[in-house]
């Protein structure tokens, strides 16, 4: 199956004041790169991160769907086109329910896998002005997702999003948002995403806690 590429961006991390007067090192704002790009195993070559628990191996690449513009159109000014959390790949048709962890797709000359959700962070309600953006993305359960990087290779604006092979048992993005949020005291779901064999230790980390606290 194949999903069209909407945006695919990058930025550098720089100093931003934003309009509560607060200033940080962030590289929230990215920007749709021209031509092409090599996409390395911790990201694209002219990508960057600030923080711990942001980029590396296992958050190579952020992910956002186009499909979800219209719910936060309805919450946020001066919603770009692109990069709207700082993803890197915006792509149409494609959403929470469908990603699964492990699941392979080709991307240019790449190849790449999903590796865990996206946790929301507070830079992204310092970039909109709402305090409680974080907890409204948790709520809704769009909050993306991170690839891992299998094979290096060019990407090009052009390309598109190919699903190679679909990882078995299926444990969607959706699944985890949805227990880590709304559900984390059911111990079935929680042992059933613990005996999971494709989740990283991030994710392992999250639940293990939930579920020694039941």
């Amino acid at each position: 199956m194949q999903y069209h590429i909407d945006y695919i961006s990058t930025g550098k991390v720089s100093d931003v004041t934003f309009d509560n007067q607060k200033t940080k090192r962030t590289a929230i704002f990215k920007e749709p790169f021209k031509g092409k790009m090599y996409l390395t195993k911790t990201g694209f070559t002219e990508d960057e991160q600030e923080y711990k628990g942001h980029g590396g191996i296992e958050k190579a690449i952020c992910f956002y769907s186009k499909d979800h513009h219209p719910f936060w159109n309805d919450i946020l000014d001066q919603l770009p086109e692109y990069a709207i959390f700082g993803e890197n790949i915006t792509v149409s048709g494609l959403t929470e329910e469908d990603l699964n962890i492990g699941d392979t797709y080709q991307l240019g000359e790449a190849i790449i896998q999903v590796s865990c959700p996206r946790q929301p962070c507070a830079t992204i309600a310092l970039k909109y002005g709402i305090k409680d953006l974080v907890k409204r993305m948790a709520d809704s359960g769009k909050t993306g997702c991170y690839f891992r990087v299998l094979q290096e290779g060019y990407v090009s604006q052009n390309d598109h999003l190919q699903l190679l092979q679909s990882y078995e048992p299926k444990l969607s993005i959706y699944e985890l948002n949805t227990t880590q949020f709304k559900d984390n005291k059911n111990k079935s779901r929680i042992e059933n995403i613990l005996n999971h064999d494709g989740i990283n230790e991030e994710t392992r980390n999250i639940f293990t806690r939930f579920y020694n606290r039941l």
